[in-house]
């Protein structure tokens, strides 16, 4: 067994296609069959099961892959070890969801660094399960994940196979978010009787369950922002949303209202691999988020 045996397997998994993870490792579909088929030999067991669909793993695939990502985790720590570092070097990645308390404390978090020092920052805009593979996987060292608080179960599930902690941000009600121009911008609540002739405006990943799947007049956006401005453009359409900052809500001339049946309660955080030692740089994120999550509770 490799490590490059252990990132091939974790790329099939992430893609869920033989196929398509041997064309992300630029490499020939036939000679990643065969490190897979060896690393499965090699441990006795199957990893993944093949179905008409692709691959999926196996129950004790799943537990592997779990180490596997651990190991790789580690063996990328060492390796930074002998690339030559700037000690004033400040570096950040981050993956996070559409909008919401962590988009804007991103910025604000970003007007603290130094200008000046060398700089390193990489930050991807992501639903919750691509959150948890760019940590899981090494591709960032942070992410927020939001997560319907109705299925925390399957979400802590998914932390411990992927060998990940979670720290709590915030709860709160899913909202409906509309141009200050839309009809309903001046009613306190609305209901989804209210909304039905409105069209939807959701991010093209957005988890099953977050939007009406009976709703037949929907625009996918390909981020949040594309979504807002939309939003701001289309003054009789809406979108679901966390609850927002006033001052991201006003940059876009946007408003929100609870909505009285809508019933979805969701829940942020702070997404991290287990033991993880945060650096000066991620710690001052990290208390910045939690203040900037905790005001916003208080306001709901």
């Amino acid at each position: 067994m490799n490590t490059m045996h252990l990132a091939y397997a974790v790329e099939v998994e992430r893609c869920g296609s033989i196929t398509q993870a041997a064309e992300n490792l630029y490499m020939a579909q036939p000679n990643l069959s065969k490190a897979i088929k060896e690393l499965e030999e090699s441990m006795g067991f199957a990893i993944f099961a093949r179905t008409s669909r692709g691959v999926v793993p196996t129950a004790r695939g799943r537990e592997f892959l779990g180490y596997a990502r651990a190991v790789l985790a580690q063996v990328r720590k060492m390796e930074s070890l002998r690339q030559p570092q700037a000690n004033d070097a400040q570096r950040f990645s981050l993956a996070l969801p559409h909008g919401g308390c962590a988009a804007l404390c991103l910025e604000r978090f970003l007007e603290t660094l130094d200008s000046e020092a060398a700089l390193d920052v990489r930050v991807r805009e992501a639903g919750v399960a691509d959150v948890l593979s760019d940590v899981g996987d090494g591709r960032c060292q942070l992410g927020v994940a939001r997560f319907d608080a109705a299925r925390e179960k399957d979400f802590e599930a998914q932390l411990r196979e992927k060998a990940l902690s979670a720290m709590p941000l915030a709860e709160y009600d899913c909202l409906a978010l509309f141009s200050l121009r839309h009809p309903l911008a001046a009613k306190r609540q609305v209901t989804l009787a209210d909304l039905a002739p409105c069209p939807e405006i959701l991010p093209e990943d957005a988890p099953a369950g977050r939007h009406r799947p009976e709703n037949p007049r929907r625009i996918t956006a390909a981020g949040f922002r594309q979504q807002w401005e939309l939003l701001g453009r289309l003054p009789s359409a809406f979108a679901w949303s966390a609850p927002e900052p006033p001052a991201l809500l006003a940059r876009y001339g946007l408003t929100q209202r609870p909505c009285a049946d809508r019933g979805l309660r969701l829940r942020d955080a702070l997404i991290f691999p287990a033991g993880y030692h945060f650096s000066a740089l991620e710690e001052r994120f990290r208390t910045m988020l939690a203040e900037a999550c905790g005001q916003m509770a208080g306001k709901e």
